[in-house]
């Protein structure tokens, strides 16, 4: 009876390690699959008259990055500035001065005092063609910007020193055209703080589990032990006395 009492505390503490390694294993990969983001880096073409050399220059890079509900497509125009009176573009009333002569055209806006949703939708509402957001005060970083309900318009966010070189550039009179293209799609996985935290308490408590078993699997070894000893001894003591 005993010996079958220890047999089964050691199959359960052994069976208990397999399942917190598992388990945990598991709650990890679920967590790390369930929260991703999908992302994608734009291109961005920039070309512009030279009065200085009197040449065509063109500057390319894969410096952009698309809004997360933006079309994933293609897109150009020429570059416009927000009129000075609101170069962020958070009033609905802001204008763009767009020359007559342009057929399609592409915001160029700086991050701040709004949403990037509101920069786009009023850009969208006087027919940009696409949206560009410099992210001032972030240097070479970008983001993926979130803009539910305006997702029929390119919008991508590109780093504050490309923004502030194309906007030099229309402030000096320079016709600036902009051509937008698809880039490299991402997909980066990770794991939530609150998905962490549940792990570690399971593998804790799985953990507490295990241990109690050893203990109870120990203290039925010493019982074992103090009986086959008294066994032992009132055996001896009944041969000697026959």
């Amino acid at each position: 009876m005993a010996m079958s009492v220890i047999g089964a505390c050691r199959s359960l503490a052994l069976s208990t390690w397999l399942l917190s390694y598992c388990f945990v294993h598991l709650l990890c990969m679920d967590f790390t699959v369930a929260e991703k983001e999908e992302w994608y880096t734009a291109f961005v073409n920039i070309t512009y008259h030279d009065p200085t050399s009197g040449t065509n220059r063109t500057e390319k890079s894969e410096c952009g990055r698309y809004g997360e509900h933006s079309l994933k497509q293609d897109a150009w125009g020429l570059a416009v500035l927000p009129s000075p009176q609101d170069r962020l573009a958070c009033d609905p009333a802001t204008k763009f001065p767009v020359p007559t002569y342009a057929g399609r055209w592409v915001a160029l806006i700086p991050i701040g005092n709004c949403t990037c949703r509101d920069k786009i939708r009023h850009a969208a509402l006087h027919n940009a063609s696409a949206v560009l957001i410099y992210n001032v005060g972030f240097g070479n970083d970008t983001s993926t910007m979130a803009h539910p309900g305006i997702e029929d318009i390119v919008a991508i966010m590109i780093p504050e020193p490309k923004g502030k070189e194309i906007a030099s550039l229309i402030e000096k009179n320079l016709n600036v055209t902009i051509y937008i293209t698809i880039g490299t799609r991402n997909l980066q996985k990770f794991v939530s703080r609150t998905s962490v935290v549940f792990v570690s308490i399971s593998f804790i408590v799985l953990m507490i589990i295990s241990l109690a078993w050893l203990v109870f699997y120990y203290i039925q070894r010493f019982r074992y032990a103090n009986a086959r000893d008294r066994n032992q001894s009132c055996h001896l003591n009944n041969r000697t006395f026959l």
